[in-house]
């Protein structure tokens, strides 16, 4: 294995990384990876037509967290605006207690603005949980994106 490819596959298993914790963009981290390799060997064996497809999926894997979360919020019952206090809660609660932070002022948003128009915990307890589970699956989608792009850069690299 050349110095080049151990390098490329440190940053993949970085991004790999990356998609199971929250705020880190594991799925761009993968394809920044396949980029450098392409760059560094001069971009004989992974191309751009490689690169563009890798690229969709770091694209949809890197905003699975907001879109996700969004959905599940949603299907939870969660209103337009608390899913925007979500976004705006999280921003704070990651400045304020980093990683865990943003979780906590997400769900913790949605509570405040759900609780305000319904005075209704189990619908609060819905919405919130809607978020959670939309998160979690989230985390699902980027590991199974990044293992996917992968695959295709060691498809590309060997063919």
């Amino acid at each position: 294995m050349s110095q080049v490819m151990i390098e490329a596959a440190i940053i993949m298993g970085v991004g790999v990384l990356g998609a199971l914790l929250p705020l880190v963009p594991g799925p761009p981290l993968v394809w920044l990876g396949a980029l450098y390799y392409a760059w560094r060997t001069s971009w004989v064996e992974v191309g751009w037509p490689s690169l563009t497809l890798l690229l969709i999926l770091a694209v949809i894997g890197g905003t699975a967290d907001w879109w996700m979360a969004y959905v599940g919020a949603s299907k939870g019952g969660a209103s337009a605006w608390a899913t925007l206090a979500s976004i705006v809660g999280g921003i704070v609660g990651f400045v304020l207690l980093s990683v865990p932070g943003a979780i906590i002022g997400s769900i913790a948003a949605i509570a405040l603005v759900e609780f305000s128009r319904h005075r209704d915990w189990r619908k609060v307890l819905r919405a919130s949980g809607g978020y959670l589970l939309g998160s979690l699956l989230a985390t699902v989608v980027e590991v199974i994106i990044c293992i996917v792009m992968i695959g295709i850069f060691v498809g590309a690299v060997n063919l």
